[in-house]
C-alpha cells in the first residue's frame, strides 16, 4: 500500500510534497548561487528523465556544499518524493547519525531487531538517501558499517543518494570508503548559500506584517 511505502520512506514531514519543479532558485541572494542552483536543478531534471539507464547501473547523486542550509537536502528529498511516488520504487531516507545509531541500538538486549535485520533493509531498499555524510564520528567501527552497506549497495547496483558538506574526495573517511562512494555516485555542486537563512527571514518578515495589520 501506498501508505505503508510512505512511512518505510521517512521523509521528513517538512519536505512532504515538494517536487523538483517547487525547487525554486530565486531564493539565493547572489547571481552565481543562483546559476549553481540552475545547474543542480536541471541535472536532477535529467537524472529523472534518464533514470532507467541510471539504474541499470546504479548510479545515485552526491549532493555537496560546505554551507549549511543551501538547499542539499531539500533537492535531494524532492528527487526521492519522485522515485517514490511517480517511478513507484522503494525510497529510504536517513541521516548518517541515526542510521549508525540504529545499528548501535540493536546491540541492546531490548532491542527489537537486529543488526542483520537493520543492515538487510538498509542494503536491499532500491533508493537510499543518506543526509550529511561525513558528519559523524570517525571510528574503525563506523568505516566498516559504512563500507560494508556501501559495497554491498555498490555490487548490487543499488541507487544511493547522499547530501555532504564536502566533496567526495574530502571525507575523512579511509580511502576504501570513498572510492566507494566515488563509483556510486555523480557529484551535484550546490550554492555556497545559505538559502534557508533566506527563505526563513522572508517567512517571518511576512508573517511580522500580518500581525501587524491583524490578518491573522
Amino acid at each position: 500500500m501506498q501508505s505503508n511505502r510512505l512511512k518505510f520512506a521517512n521523509i521528513p514531514t517538512e519536505f512532504n510534497g515538494l517536487t523538483i519543479n517547487s525547487f525554486e532558485v530565486n531564493c539565493y541572494q547572489e547571481d552565481f548561487n543562483r546559476q549553481i542552483a540552475k545547474k543542480a536543478k536541471q541535472m536532477v531534471a535529467n537524472y529523472i528523465h534518464g533514470f532507467d539507464e541510471f539504474a541499470q547501473t546504479g548510479k545515485g547523486l552526491y549532493f555537496y556544499s560546505e554551507k549549511r542550509g543551501s538547499g542539499k537536502t531539500r533537492l535531494a528529498v524532492s528527487l526521492g518524493n519522485v522515485l517514490l511516488n511517480k517511478i513507484r520504487r522503494q525510497v529510504k531516507f536517513i541521516t548518517s547519525i541515526d542510521l549508525l545509531k540504529e545499528i548501535k541500538n540493536t546491540y541492546n538486549e531490548e532491542s527489537e531487531y537486529t543488526e542483520s535485520q537493520i543492515l538487510e533493509t538498509i542494503t536491499n531498499v532500491d533508493v537510499l538517501i543518506i543526509d550529511d555524510i561525513g558528519v559523524e564520528k570517525k571510528s574503525p567501527w563506523v568505516n566498516e558499517i559504512l563500507f560494508g552497506i556501501f559495497d554491498n549497495r555498490m555490487k548490487y547496483r543499488k541507487i544511493t543518494i547522499f547530501t555532504s558538506n564536502c566533496e567526495i574526495e574530502n571525507l575523512e573517511h579511509d580511502e576504501r570508503l570513498k572510492s566507494r562512494i566515488l563509483k556510486m555516485c555523480i557529484p551535484v555542486k550546490m550554492p555556497e548559500e545559505d538559502v534557508r537563512k533566506n527563505i526563513a527571514k522572508s517567512e517571518n518578515e511576512e508573517l511580522q506584517m500580518r500581525l501587524m495589520e491583524g490578518k491573522g
